[in-house]
C-alpha cells in the first residue's frame, strides 16, 4: 500500500456505511416502527412512543459505559457485540404480541445501538483525522445518518406493506448484522500511532477526565446543544404533519426529503467550511439558519413554502450534528475524547427524548405556528448558552482560581454584615 495514502479514508467510508444502517433501522425507522406496530397491536401511539424513548435514553446513559470499553477493548469487538444484540432485538420483534415485549426489545436494541453509535464513530475518525482534515472526514461519515432515512426507512416501508411487518424484522435484523460485522471485523483498525495521539491534548492543556466536565465551557456547550436538539428532533418529528397540515401528503414527503437532501448537501460544504473559520462562530450562525427553519416552517402557508422552510431547517441539521464532535475533539482529543462525547451525548438526550413531545404538546393546545416559533426560541436559548460558553476552557490555573474566588465569595460575610462595626 503506498506510503502517501491515508488508510483513516477507508476508515471514513466503512462508517459512513455504518450509520447509514444503525440510523435508517434504528432513528428514522422509529416512526415507520410506531405507526405499524400500534395498529397492528391496537395500542394507541403515545404506548409505542414510550418504547423509542425507551431506545433512546438506554443508548445515552448506556453510551457513557462504551465510551469506557473504547479504552479497554479494541473498537471492531464493540462494533461486533452491537451488531448481533441489534440483530437480535430487531429479530425478535417478530414474535412479539405484548407492549411489554415491545419494551423490552427496544431496550436491547438501544443497548445494542451504542455499539455501532456516533460516539464510535467519530472517536475512529478523530483518531485517525488529528489535523485540518478531520472535519471533511467527519463530514463525509455522518453523511450516513441522512443516507439511512432517505434509502432504508423507504425499503423498510416497502417491505412491512408487501412482506407483512412481523415478517419483516428477521429480514431487518439480518440486513443490521450483514453488512456492520464484516466492516468490523477486516476494516476496523486503529491508526498505527495510537499511543502517541491518545497523549495528546487540546488547547494545550492536560485535562483530567472530571475537571473537563466541571470546566464552564463543557457544562454551558452541553446545556446549549440539549436545548439545540430538542428543537432539532422535534421539529423534525412534526415535518410531516405540518406540511400535510397546509398542503397534502404527498407534498409531505418531498418537504421530509427536501430536509435530508438540503442536511446531506450543507454537510459536505460545512466540513470545508470548517476547515477555514472558529468551529465556534461557524456554530452559532448554524443555530441562526436552525431558528429561521423553524419559523418558516411555522408560518409557511403552501406546498412550495413548506419545501423551502423545510431545507433551510436541513441545512443546518446536518451541521450542527458534525460540528459538536468536531468542537469537542479540537479541545478534548487523546484518550479522553471518547468519554467526554459520550457525556455531552447522554446529556444530549434529555433534548432528543423530550423533543418531539414538547412541542406536540404545543401543536394540540396551540396550532403548528406557535409549535415551531417555540422551538426558534428554544434556539435562542441554545445560542445565549454556547456563546456564553466561549471557544474552550479557560486555563487549568484560571479554572481554579475562578471556583477559588467563587468559594471565598460564597463564604465571606456580605458587604453590609462587614460594615456593621464603622457604623
Amino acid at each position: 500500500m503506498s506510503a502517501r495514502f491515508n488508510y483513516g479514508w477507508v476508515i471514513v467510508g466503512a462508517m459512513l456505511l455504518v450509520q447509514t444502517v444503525s440510523s435508517g433501522l434504528g432513528f428514522y425507522n422509529m416512526s415507520v416502527y410506531m405507526a405499524e406496530l400500534a395498529q397492528l397491536m391496537s395500542r394507541s401511539v403515545s404506548d409505542l412512543s414510550f418504547a423509542v424513548s425507551i431506545f433512546f435514553v438506554t443508548g445515552g446513559v448506556f453510551g457513557l459505559f462504551v465510551a469506557e470499553l473504547i479504552n479497554r477493548f479494541q473498537i471492531r469487538w464493540i462494533m461486533v457485540v452491537g451488531a448481533v444484540t441489534c440483530a437480535i432485538a430487531l429479530a425478535g420483534m417478530s414474535v412479539a404480541r405484548e407492549i411489554w415485549q415491545v419494551y423490552g426489545l427496544f431496550f436491547l436494541f438501544g443497548l445494542g445501538n451504542t455499539g455501532v453509535s456516533l460516539v464510535i464513530a467519530t472517536t475512529l475518525i478523530t483518531r485517525w483525522f488529528p489535523g485540518r482534515n478531520r472535519s471533511i472526514a467527519l463530514s463525509i461519515s455522518s453523511t450516513g445518518l441522512s443516507l439511512g432515512g432517505v434509502t432504508l426507512t423507504p425499503l423498510t416501508a416497502h417491505l412491512f406493506n408487501t412482506v407483512g411487518v412481523y415478517e419483516s424484522f428477521p429480514t431487518l435484523g439480518l440486513m443490521f448484522a450483514l453488512v456492520i460485522i464484516p466492516i468490523a471485523i477486516f476494516l476496523v483498525r486503529p491508526p498505527a500511532d495510537l499511543d502517541q495521539l491518545e497523549s495528546a491534548t487540546g488547547n494545550g492543556q492536560e485535562w483530567g477526565y472530571k475537571e473537563a466536565l466541571s470546566t464552564r465551557f463543557f457544562k454551558l456547550h452541553s446545556a446549549g446543544y440539549a436545548l439545540c436538539m430538542l428543537a432539532q428532533v422535534g421539529g423534525i418529528a412534526h415535518l410531516y404533519g405540518r406540511v400535510d397540515f397546509v398542503s397534502d401528503y404527498e407534498t409531505a414527503s418531498m418537504s421530509v426529503q427536501a430536509l435530508s437532501i438540503a442536511s446531506i448537501l450543507s454537510r459536505f460544504i460545512g466540513g470545508v467550511i470548517a476547515t477555514r473559520v472558529s468551529i465556534r462562530a461557524f456554530t452559532l450562525f448554524m443555530l441562526v439558519v436552525q431558528a429561521i427553519g423553524l419559523i418558516s416552517i411555522g408560518v409557511a402557508d403552501g406546498a412550495l413554502q413548506g419545501i423551502v422552510a423545510a431545507a433551510i431547517f436541513g441545512s443546518s441539521v446536518g451541521n450542527l450534528l458534525m460540528l459538536q464532535p468536531l468542537w469537542l475533539a479540537e479541545v478534548f482529543p487523546g484518550a479522553m475524547y471518547p468519554r467526554v462525547f459520550a457525556m455531552a451525548s447522554a446529556l444530549s438526550v434529555f433534548g432528543v427524548s423530550i423533543g418531539p413531545y414538547f412541542l406536540g404538546l404545543i401543536v394540540d393546545a396551540y396550532g403548528y405556528t406557535a409549535s415551531y416559533g417555540s422551538a426558534a426560541f428554544v434556539c435562542i436559548g441554545a445560542w445565549l448558552l454556547i456563546f456564553a460558553a466561549g471557544a474552550a476552557p479557560a486555563s487549568k490555573d484560571d479554572e481554579t482560581k475562578d471556583m477559588a474566588g467563587q468559594e471565598e465569595l460564597a463564604e465571606s460575610p456580605i458587604v453590609e454584615r462587614g460594615n456593621t462595626s464603622d457604623k
